[in-house]
């Protein structure tokens, strides 16, 4: 009777890990789904002998509505349910939330951003083809603002389209999302994906190996590792009247995925990412290079599906 309780248990296993699933995403057309995101970010550059060192982070709501479904993409409108910032810089702190006391000009920049539409276009496997017409986040976006001069406005208006243009909200949703594979597969399967990575003033490519971790009766359990390598050379960037990139990318990056058996969305995830470079200053486009100094990036975010 042992023996035979012992080779049920056995049969059973050996069954779970022999069945085969097919990972994609399955939404339904003029369903919203809800991702809430909380990023951390940590650079620290050191310049001339000093740590230069800038905590920033970033939570928010998103909501998509699938508008479409075409064979294998969908296309969804988006909107930010809600938008906060906190910033530590030299050891002074800056907060600035959508919900929160919009006399603080940038808690209004915040609010000003919510609830304007742009697009996202994401395959069933998971993959962010495009993000489309998010300059309609920054439409009226200085609305309700005392006077400002045009070089303060146009200054702010690049640092946040840096951190919410469409590279940004594209590089940072990939990094969330699975790009699942194309076979069906079972647990301790195996695949990898190579995603291009572009923001700011960075350009590389990440080598993700995913491996499908276990089944549960509501979701698939994936786990990833990353190595991040240069790809072609990212073009300079304005920020605060200097132009900026950063060389020689490095990096590692691990993630843990809960996707929804149903539909395919995530319901938790958190991605660690580490990344080193050299950054090349420069006052004009036309000057040579002022300076070049390390800088090391350590991001954390944790993303939710819940409503």
């Amino acid at each position: 009777m042992k023996k035979t309780f012992t080779l049920l248990l056995l049969l059973i296993t050996v069954s779970s890990y022999a069945q085969k699933v097919k990972l994609e995403l399955k939404l339904q057309k003029d369903s919203t789904y809800y991702l809430t995101m909380n990023a951390k970010m940590d650079i620290d550059q050191f310049i001339q002998g000093t740590h230069q060192i800038v905590k920033t982070t970033i939570t928010g709501k998103m909501a998509h509505k699938v508008v479409a479904v075409q064979d294998t993409i969908y296309d969804m409108d988006v909107i930010y349910k809600n938008l906060a910032m906190n910033m530590e810089i030299g050891g002074k702190a800056m907060s600035f939330d959508s919900e929160g006391d919009t006399s603080n000009i940038f808690s209004k920049v915040m609010k000003n951003l919510t609830g304007k539409s742009f697009t996202i276009v994401m395959s069933k496997r998971g993959q962010i083809v495009a993000v489309k017409n998010t300059e309609h986040l920054f439409e009226n976006m200085f609305k309700g603002f005392p006077p400002i001069d045009e070089q303060k406005k146009a200054q702010l208006l690049t640092q946040f389209q840096q951190s919410f243009g469409a590279k940004t909200i594209k590089g940072n949703l990939q990094e969330s999302f699975v790009i699942f594979p194309k076979t069906a597969i079972g647990v301790k399967s195996v695949w990898t994906n190579q995603t291009n990575m572009e923001a700011a003033a960075i350009s590389a490519k990440t080598k993700t190996t995913f491996t499908l971790d276990n089944i549960t009766d509501d979701n698939y359990e994936i786990s990833g590792t990353a190595i991040i390598m240069p790809d072609k050379a990212p073009a300079y960037k304005n920020t605060n009247n200097f132009f900026m990139r950063l060389l020689n990318v490095a990096g590692t990056n691990t993630t843990k995925i809960k996707i929804d058996k149903k539909t395919g969305w995530i319901t938790q995830s958190t991605v660690a990412k580490h990344i080193k470079g050299d950054v090349e200053l420069k006052k004009t486009l036309e000057e040579p290079v002022m300076i070049t100094y390390p800088m090391v990036i350590d991001a954390n975010m944790e993303t939710t599906g819940k409503n």
